[in-house]
C-alpha cells in the first residue's frame, strides 16, 4: 500500500468513528426544578400503598381518638407537650406548640 492510501484510509476510518459517535443519542438524565439531576431506581412503594391497607375512615377514627386522649388525659398531653414541643427552642413556637395541644 502506498503512503498516499494509508493517510486516506486513515481519515476515511477517522471519519466514520467521529460520524458513529456524532449520531448516537446521548443518555439524558432528568432534571429538577432547581436544577439536580434525578435518579431513581424505580417505582416505589409504600406500606399504605397496599390494597389491605387502612381506609381514610380508619384514620378519621384515630385521629379523633388523640384528640379526645389530649383533651382528656391530662397526663397523656404532658408526654406529648414534652415529646412535640420540648425540642423547640424559640419561645414563641414553643407557646404556639403548646397551644395548639391545649385546644
Amino acid at each position: 500500500m502506498k503512503p498516499n492510501n494509508r493517510i486516506i484510509v486513515g481519515l476515511v476510518f477517522a471519519a466514520v468513528c467521529l460520524t458513529a459517535i456524532a449520531v448516537t443519542p446521548a443518555a439524558r438524565a432528568e432534571m429538577s426544578a432547581n436544577g439536580a439531576e434525578v435518579i431513581t431506581n424505580g417505582p416505589q412503594v409504600n406500606p399504605g400503598d397496599a390494597r389491605d391497607a387502612r381506609s381514610a375512615q380508619q384514620n378519621v377514627r384515630d385521629s379523633d381518638r388523640y384528640e379526645l386522649q389530649v383533651r382528656s388525659n391530662l397526663a397523656f398531653r404532658a408526654a406529648r407537650e414534652r415529646k412535640e414541643c420540648g425540642p423547640i427552642g424559640d419561645a414563641e413556637m414553643h407557646a404556639d406548640c403548646v397551644a395548639s395541644l391545649a385546644r
